[in-house]
């Protein structure tokens, strides 16, 4: 036996020698031809200024990563002349659709009074890795109190892994979390997966060609914009919607570790932190079913039977469809509003959440809301439910939503008053 464990020692010795002997290698030939084939885990959240000098004062800097990324013009001082609260979120915090007095940080001023400094930073058309640059920038402005209301775009993430890495995203990701930082990985990856392991973010570049047909919807479906063209009835096939969900979970994954991280920069700074859920006009159809069932003809042909909207027929061809593939976001989604139209609108919005979850192209999923909620738990950090909130207008979401994700002047009053009263409640416990 100690024969055996001495052998293995030894075996297990040289191997380590081996490969410490070969990454030095690597490493030395990747200074040597400015290479590195490391692979970074996804996405790297960027780093940019967020604060720019105007003449005594500071402002947000102008765009300095996509076009679309919008900021407002705020102007203050670096240091704060009284009480001051700091929104940070995408677009729905921005106000996209309303003049700026109108987003709901700006009317939170009302509710917390004219000697209350309320200062919106949220970019618009980003993401919570791209926000952490922001979290950092609202640090230094010393708050008495931030608002995060992150996590609307987190399905909009198009840097993914391509190729035969790409037809694996959860594993892919975890392998590059642990061994990204190795030569010898990076190396190893590339030569299974060509040249290009990720898919960089881009709205007008197109690879030159996919290995695999799937590759190329998946590609599609990524999109933003998405091109549905290349999906027949609005619908995906299995091994496609394998692809997609697999990303799906990996984003929500991703958005926990940025939410945590962001949460806890805060934290350090021992800054007062308020969360909110995302509110949804619940009555939107989704973009993008998937088809898990191994009869996808079948799926199909039930599909575009219910998209006909034959009422004679209808119960029967959904019900026939949830037999076969109860996770088709579709069928759910019909599901959902036989319920509404019964009158049970509790089981409608259950049946509408598991239409989102299954939607292959979300712009936010109630894992998202779930995970803020599981967050604002754990950290005993006070939680404005606005998912929950957004629920009483499920018959008439246009009371108070301008589209599926973005809120009305009334909608952002409202949402400025739960948002303060959670503020204030905060500042009467000091």
């Amino acid at each position: 036996m100690k024969t055996i464990v001495r052998k293995a020692s030894i075996g297990f010795f040289i191997s380590a020698l081996f490969f410490l002997v070969l990454e030095g290698i690597l490493w030395g030939f990747a200074l040597l031809q400015d290479k590195d084939w490391r692979v970074d885990p996804l996405p790297k959240h960027p780093s940019y200024q967020v604060l720019c000098e105007f003449g005594d004062m500071l402002t947000l800097c102008p765009d300095q990563g996509m076009d679309y990324e919008r900021v407002h013009p705020e102007i203050f001082f670096a240091e704060p002349k009284s009480k001051r609260v700091i929104a940070i979120g995408e677009s729905f915090v921005y106000g996209l659709g309303l003049e700026k007095e109108q987003s709901w940080p700006a009317q939170m001023q009302a509710f917390l009074g004219a000697d209350v400094e309320i200062l919106n930073l949220a970019r618009c058309g980003t993401y919570a890795s791209r926000l952490i640059p922001i979290v950092e920038a609202a640090i230094k402005l010393k708050p008495d109190a931030i608002v995060l209301s992150v996590g609307n775009n987190e399905h909009t993430m198009t840097s993914f892994y391509s190729g035969r890495a790409g037809r694996y995203p959860l594993l892919s990701y975890r392998l590059s979390s642990w061994m990204g930082g190795l030569q010898f990985y990076g190396v190893l990856l590339r030569s299974f997966v060509g040249a290009q392991v990720r898919v960089t973010e881009s709205f007008t570049e197109t690879p030159d060609e996919f290995e695999r047909e799937e590759d190329r919807l998946a590609y599609a479906a990524r999109r933003r914009p998405p091109n549905l063209s290349v999906f027949p009835n609005s619908i995906a096939s299995r091994s496609v919607t394998q692809i997609l969900e697999e990303e799906q979970r990996l984003k929500e994954m991703i958005f926990r570790q940025h939410l945590q991280e962001m949460i806890e920069l805060i934290k350090a700074a021992k800054i007062e932190i308020v969360l909110t859920t995302l509110p949804r006009d619940l009555l939107v159809p989704p973009t993008l079913s998937g088809i898990h069932s191994e009869d996808e003809q079948l799926v199909l042909q039930l599909v575009q039977k219910l998209q006909e909207r034959s009422p004679h027929n209808k119960a029967e061809h959904l019900f026939s469809g949830l037999e076969i593939d109860d996770r088709v976001s579709l069928f759910l989604y019909e599901a959902a509003m036989m319920h509404k139209n019964n009158g049970d609108l509790p089981e409608a919005i259950q049946w509408i959440e598991a239409s989102t979850s299954w939607d292959l192209i979300p712009d936010s999923t109630p894992e998202i809301n779930q995970i803020i909620r599981d967050v604002a738990e754990k950290e005993a950090i006070p939680l404005v439910d606005l998912d929950r909130y957004a629920q009483k207008y499920f018959l008439q979401p246009s009371d108070i939503f301008l589209d599926k994700v973005h809120v009305n002047q009334r909608g952002a009053n409202e949402i400025a008053e739960l948002v303060s009263a959670d503020i204030r409640r905060i500042w009467e416990k000091e």
